[in-house]
């Protein structure tokens, strides 16, 4: 050094180490997280995704099983506003049904449009028949097997094809719900409200556009909501299940203008050629 003095070298340097202290260990705190689930956040783990209106045996909502009233009350809270926009979304599909469907499904409109069509196509269909048979001067009867018909005829096409799309697009893992894919069936069949009034129309070519309008706009809007749920599996089932879909509301629609929206007015002729509906029938005399 600078200032002459020699470094002293006669040190040593001892570590006592203690083997009764705990080593340091090192935790994998990803392992950790994976296996508690809770680490980071404070609470359980995100529940595994649940279809909307999904409904099964192990399926609960609010702590009650499908078993109890209190589980499918939910699906009935719902009043007419929500069920007007919902039809009118069936109607003109300007915005997605399913996404504000699944916002709070119901089971009110899924069941009760398709119980209004029943009655307006009975109802339509008896006074179209009622005038016909009027102008005709025949004996009015109204025809309750029509009635039975359309009973069995709408709720088995909702019921039937909804399962149908359900099971399927399940099974090709679209995730879908039974009350999501029913609610479809259900509210396509809003269009045919009106239409059943405008076809007491007494003119054949006025119901067959009236007939075509209701096949397209229920057939897109069925179409476009099924796609929608059928998207989730990677398009895997589009080009398989539209096809039939497409056929069997085709067969719907055709059922639909031969028994409820087919009837001939013949009435009987006055002088001038022009039906007279205040003249009376002929009537036969015997000799």
């Amino acid at each position: 050094m600078s200032n002459g003095q020699k470094p002293n070298q006669d040190y040593n340097i001892v570590v006592d180490v203690d083997d009764d202290e705990p080593t340091l260990e090192f935790q994998d705190f990803a392992t950790s997280n994976a296996q508690q689930g809770r680490m980071n956040t404070g609470g359980p783990a995100a529940p595994p995704y649940q279809p909307p209106g999904a409904v099964g045996e192990a399926s609960q909502s609010n702590g009650h099983s499908i078993w109890q009233v209190e589980y499918w009350a939910q699906y009935f809270n719902v009043d007419s506003r929500d069920v007007v926009q919902r039809s009118y979304l069936a109607i003109v599909p300007k915005d997605s049904f399913l996404d504000v469907y699944n916002n709070n499904p119901d089971l009110w409109g899924t069941f009760w449009i398709p119980t209004s069509v029943i009655f307006a196509m009975f109802v339509t269909a008896s006074m179209s028949r009622s005038i016909s048979e009027a102008l005709a001067g025949a004996k009015r009867e109204y025809d309750f097997t029509m009635l039975t018909f359309a009973v069995v005829t709408i709720y088995t096409y909702v019921m039937a094809v909804g399962s149908f799309v359900y099971g399927v697009t399940k099974y090709f893992g679209s995730q879908p719900g039974l009350m999501e894919c029913l609610s479809v069936y259900g509210y396509a069949m809003a269009v045919w409200i009106p239409i059943s009034v405008l076809c007491v129309m007494p003119f054949d070519w006025f119901r067959w556009v009236m007939v075509a309008i209701g096949f397209a706009s229920s057939g897109f809007f069925i179409m476009r909501s099924v796609n929608q749920i059928v998207g989730r599996s990677n398009g895997k089932l589009h080009k398989a299940i539209i096809p039939l879909l497409l056929i069997a509301h085709a067969l719907l629609v055709v059922v639909f203008k031969l028994r409820f929206f087919s009837y001939a007015v013949s009435a009987i002729p006055g002088s001038d050629g022009i039906p007279n509906p205040e003249q009376p029938a002929p009537t036969s005399t015997t000799t």
